[in-house]
């Protein structure tokens, strides 16, 4: 559901919009973290069923979850204050980082491969769709058509990392 909605709100996400359509940005913009949130614990619990409690899925676990708490915080303007705020922006890659150590332990640790490759390579479009994405603030190169090719990538892999 996390990779559908922020799909659904990238692509409603344009210039000229109505008063209803950001409102449900609004709504979307908490619901994206929220659900992001839900996948890193439903992630964990495969993990710990397998029986994979190893350093990097823990580190993994916890990034993630700090992420997605900053990214609904940030959403519903929680950090009004000038350092908060700009932290709250960073969401995205502690949760990127959090799938990429998720999915590389999982895939390394033997039991849940699929699962791992399909983690990792999602982490993996997310830091494409990030690193391009001109409104970030730490953004290397913006290139906007990259950015939306990779997060429309990363909505899929998401969705079918959900799917396991």
């Amino acid at each position: 559901m996390a990779g559908l909605c922020y799909g659904a709100a990238g692509y409603l996400d344009t210039p000229a919009i109505s008063g209803y359509i950001l409102a449900l940005l609004s709504v979307l913009s908490v619901a994206v973290p929220a659900l992001f949130l839900g996948g890193v614990l439903g992630l964990h619990s495969q993990l710990l069923l397998a029986a994979q409690k190893i350093l990097a899925s823990e580190a993994g676990f916890v990034l993630g979850c700090f992420g997605c708490v900053l990214g609904i915080a940030g959403a519903l303007g929680l950090e009004r204050t000038p350092p908060y705020s700009a932290m709250t922006n960073w969401w995205w890659a502690l949760l990127l980082a959090s799938l990429t150590l998720m999915g590389l332990s999982a895939f390394l640790k033997g039991g849940l491969r699929l699962l791992g490759a399909v983690v990792s390579i999602s982490g993996a479009l997310g830091w494409v769709s990030l690193l391009t994405d001109p409104a970030f603030s730490g953004v290397m190169v913006p290139m906007r058509p990259v950015h939306v090719v990779f997060a429309a990538a990363f909505c899929l892999s998401c969705v079918a990392w959900g799917r396991y």
